[in-house]
């Protein structure tokens, strides 16, 4: 035997060692030789894609396929491939050479794909069916009930045509077809002035009588709403700071015990913001009623979460230099605190805030529809009543909102976070000081108002139903069993794909828009610099309103269930992750562009050779959070209809089934916190 047969022998033994034991337990070999994510991952991929086709071959009935006696599914074909790519994939490996990844995953979209197309009930032919459906619903849509004319003495909806021949006989001097006003329905949203009961202060003051009437302002339900989340966050920042502390690692490290503290404070925290606030008001509205105080309570318990856990983050990714310098000095924790970590946290804390005020605006639009009180309540009704005009309005009024707070809250994150130094006092004028003590006067009638508005009650918060404490111990009393647990799973899985499918059809309408929408690209000609715009705005219309409210227009339109709800997330993962791309495009280096166009290359050859290499990493990791996104959202959007987990969420709760409800809530934490978890490994991996 020759020398180089002696080196080849071993070699090949090893080889086939490797194959065999990838064979018996996928990913094992991969592992073994130093790749441990990516066997851990085939480890898990195959019992996981076996449970899948199970299911969806036992209860979705996907895939059928019948021989002779037998019947099964030939998604097990897919699965087997992919088990075999594994053993090719080990051996590769084992004789030093780089595996390629494309077939395998080829193989695991396949399987999920097909289970997602079913499961989520996607029937195209909906769109064109029932399209005359959603014709008339996007044409009350795009008229919404703003102005109503009366006519003979009747009062009708003012639409745009209306409104465009009313002012063209105003301006030509012509006779109206009738006198216009603020519609109804615009006056219970905004807010009406009219006679109210005397306010407790004006009667102290001797301004009016005791129970008499005055001319007063009565707030409509979207000013309920901005009231809702300011003050969701305000209470939700200051509970949020002190529990943060105790959430970061770096300082309960040098507290006795403060480890244990840490660890449990994290865990909470996870587990309260992986419920959505729609969920937290259905427990709430138990406590303290129906209103809007109980959906101030749902957003802060959830901002709360949220906000510590960022907060948190900050405070242990701060420099340490300071830290140690007071600490060396003597400084016992609270002086190390205020002078060492204090300074360092109140840009990135203020920022925070911000971006969550323009959360909480976003969720406050929603929460009414469970825990009544504001604008969601309004929109349960109108929906109920088929009042896609009335409806219509809620939205655009929301969506105004929504874009108003949006750049408020970016451009002053912006300005926080440009860290300037601040202006000498000694430069500062009396007119600075004035100015700064009228905006804090204003903030706090502001915080006055919006306390009366949005009906917060000490009383009621310290004195719950006498059925609470029964509630919440069926809610915790998990039911497990199969009759609970089989129908909990499926619809989980459902919820799963439905998010993915959402995500995957949102992105790849959002894709070119993406191109169109960054500002690096469209150059600066008329027309382009208009495409910009129009598509800019569109991205931000339609991220600024929840999917539970697209929810109630695609019911409409292809039915309720699934296929509702993902449609619903596929438009709002449009106007989001089509923002991401954008801004991603615009970020990219000019040089490789310029390199490319400098050789004669066509616009799509620029894209394909200059662009899309330094695109492809964010986008990845963009599509990978939108998804978790998504999955939280497709938690609730059963709610207006769209199936999933939240239909039989809604529907225990509706029957008093808490203990039902209990299980389904403890599903949802689980798969959003794997999701969370698997998400943040997938980004580190892939980009």
């Amino acid at each position: 035997m020759t020398a180089s047969e002696h080196t080849l022998a071993p070699q090949r033994n090893r080889t086939l060692f490797f194959s065999l034991l990838a064979l018996v337990i996928p990913g094992s070999s991969q592992f073994l030789m130093g790749r441990r994510w990516r066997g851990a991952l085939l480890f898990l991929s195959i019992p996981v894609l076996g449970y899948i086709v199970y299911w969806a071959q036992s209860y979705q009935k996907v895939g059928l396929v019948t021989i002779g006696s037998w019947t099964t599914s030939w998604l097990w074909a897919p699965l087997a491939l992919f088990w075999i790519w594994n053993v090719f994939d080990a051996r590769r490996l084992g004789n030093g050479q780089e595996s390629n990844s494309f077939l395998g995953l080829l193989l695991v979209l396949v399987i999920l794909y097909v289970v997602a197309w079913n499961v989520t009930q996607i029937k195209p032919e909906r769109l064109v069916t029932r399209f005359n459906d959603a014709k008339s619903v996007a044409t009350n849509l795009v008229n919404p009930d703003v102005i109503t004319i009366t006519i003979n003495g009747e009062d009708r909806i003012c639409a745009w045509q209306c409104m465009s021949e009313y002012i063209s006989d105003t301006l030509a001097g012509r006779p109206t077809q009738g006198p216009i006003r603020a519609s109804k329905t615009l006056l219970d949203i905004i807010g009406r002035v009219e006679q109210v009961k005397a306010p407790a202060w004006e009667v102290k003051l001797g301004l009016a009588q005791s129970g008499g009437q005055v001319t007063g302002f009565v707030a409509g339900s979207l000013i309920e709403t901005i009231a809702m989340g300011l003050m969701a966050t305000i209470f939700s920042t200051i509970l949020a700071i002190p529990v943060s502390f105790l959430a970061a690692h770096n300082i309960m490290s040098r507290v006795p015990g403060g480890n244990v503290v840490y660890y449990i404070t994290r865990t909470l925290l996870n587990i309260v913001r992986a419920v959505d606030p729609v969920v937290w008001g259905l427990l709430i509205i138990v406590w303290v009623g129906l209103g809007s105080f109980a959906g101030v309570i749902a957003l802060t318990i959830h901002s709360l979460a949220a906000l510590a856990k960022l907060f948190s983050e900050e405070i242990e990714h701060i420099d340490p230099g300071p830290v140690e310098a007071v600490t060396a000095s003597g400084a016992n924790l609270i002086q190390t605190l205020r002078y060492a970590v204090v300074p360092q946290i109140t840009p990135p804390f203020l920022a925070y805030t911000l971006l969550r005020w323009d959360i909480n605006m976003r969720a406050a639009t929603v929460v009414g529809f469970v825990a009544g009180g504001g604008i969601g309540f309004f929109v349960v009704e109108t929906i109920r009543m088929g009042g896609y005009q009335l409806y219509a309005t809620a939205l655009w009024s929301v969506a105004v909102v929504i874009i108003l707070v949006d750049a408020i809250s970016s451009t002053w994150r912006a300005r926080i976070l440009a860290d300037q130094p601040s202006e000498p006092e000694k430069r500062r004028s009396t007119w600075v000081k004035i100015r700064t003590a009228f905006l804090v006067l204003l903030g706090v009638l502001a915080f006055i108002y919006c306390w009366n508005i949005s009906e917060i009650s000490i009383k009621d918060l310290f004195a719950p139903a006498p059925t609470l404490g029964s509630i919440l111990h069926d809610f915790v009393t998990i039911d497990l069993g199969p009759k609970t647990l089989g129908p909990v799973v499926q619809q989980m899985l459902i919820t799963i794909f439905q998010a993915m499918l959402a995500t995957t059809l949102g992105a790849i309408i959002a894709l070119p828009f993406s191109f169109l929408a960054a500002r690096n690209l469209t150059g600066r000609s008329k027309l382009s610099v208009w495409i910009f715009y129009l598509t800019r705005g569109l991205f931000n219309v339609l991220r600024s309103i929840e999917a539970l409210l697209y929810a109630a227009i695609f019911v409409f339109w292809v039915g309720i269930g699934p296929f509702a709800g993902m449609m619903a997330l596929a438009v709002t993962t449009f106007g989001l992750i089509g923002k991401l791309f954008s801004e991603a495009i615009e970020e990219i280096d000019p040089g490789p562009i310029e390199a490319v166009t400098a050789t004669g290359a066509s616009p799509l050859q620029v894209i394909n050779y200059a662009i899309l290499p330094q695109i492809v990493p964010p986008f990845t990791s963009y599509l990978i959070y939108q998804w978790d996104i998504n999955v939280r959202m497709a938690t609730i959007i059963g709610f207006a209809g769209g199936g999933g987990i939240g239909l039989m969420l809604n529907t225990f709760f509706g029957l008093l089934q808490y203990h039902k409800a209990g299980t389904v809530v403890l599903f949802i934490v689980v798969v959003v916190a794997l999701m969370d978890f698997a998400s943040a490994k997938l980004r580190q991996v892939l980009v």
